[in-house]
């Protein structure tokens, strides 16, 4: 018979392994927290390209890739301008379905 002892540093942390389904959600949640990126700040130069490449897709119907800010992420969306509503400052996107994205969330739109 030739037994070994017992290792007690592992049977105590046993029950360590085990996570709750709450605490998974919660450390998910803090991972994704951690990824979120600030709001982009713009300048009047930056602001003034965009100005121009919208307006230019708004008119000539031209095909932009558009980067925007959305909820800490940034996402991108490849579409034509259709509308620029000055009131709640707002553009409209014409992709596979109507987008509405915030002026002030847009980063960057680059012609195609």
């Amino acid at each position: 018979m030739n037994e070994q002892p017992l290792q007690r540093a592992n049977v105590l942390w046993e029950s360590s392994r085990m996570f709750l389904p709450e605490h998974k959600e919660a450390l998910m949640q803090q991972k994704q927290q951690k990824r979120k990126v600030a709001k982009p700040e713009l300048d009047e130069q930056e602001l003034e390209e965009i100005g121009t490449v919208v307006l230019d897709s708004l008119k000539h119907e031209l095909a932009v890739q558009i980067t925007y800010w959305e909820d800490g992420q940034f996402h991108e969306l490849i579409g034509t301008i259709d509308r620029i509503d000055w009131h709640s400052k707002k553009v409209k996107v014409r992709a596979q379905s109507d987008h509405y994205i915030a002026i002030e969330y847009l980063k960057s739109v680059d012609r195609l």
